[in-house]
């Protein structure tokens, strides 16, 4: 169960990274149809399809991240990481309803990316760990042997 939830720490991550593709996407899709030289207005249609996979995405994001909530439970992984999942699993709906509200009030919708740079740093810094600690439970005890007594 360790392994599933290494790999799913680096599944989430990836995919908040593909999240933020895809708002890098709706950006520039809108502002391709903003054009300097001809001046139009972006439609809902446009909007929605610049920005459709972000939204679609997130909820898929959202999901893994409970999902990974619920292998942390299971595998075991002690109190601390999995308060870190709790904190994490918070973000995560905090993200929707940040998005949710920032269509009615803009100003809300400044802390939605914020909210997703910490989303990122606290995914990265637990799938580091995780890996770390694999990998140092894969090695020898570095412990130091006391010398054999010499035979005088």
């Amino acid at each position: 169960m360790k392994t599933l939830y290494r790999w799913w720490a680096s599944l989430l991550l990836v995919m908040i990274i593909v999240q933020v593709g895809f708002a890098g996407y709706g950006a520039f899709y809108a502002a391709h149809k903003i054009d300097d030289n001809t001046p139009k207005a972006i439609t809902e249609h446009g909007f929605d399809h610049g920005f459709g996979p972000h939204a679609a995405f997130g909820y898929f994001v959202v999901l893994a991240g409970l999902i990974f909530l619920v292998i942390g439970v299971i595998a075991g992984i002690g109190r601390w990481r999995l308060g870190r999942h709790g904190v994490l699993a918070l973000l995560l709906i905090l993200q929707v309803l940040l998005a949710w509200i920032g269509f009615g009030v803009p100003a809300v919708g400044f802390f939605h990316p914020v909210n997703a740079l910490v989303i990122f740093a606290l995914t990265g810094s637990v799938a580091y760990s995780t890996w770390r600690e694999a990998k140092l439970a894969q090695r020898p005890s570095q412990a130091p042997q006391a010398p054999e007594p010499s035979a005088a």
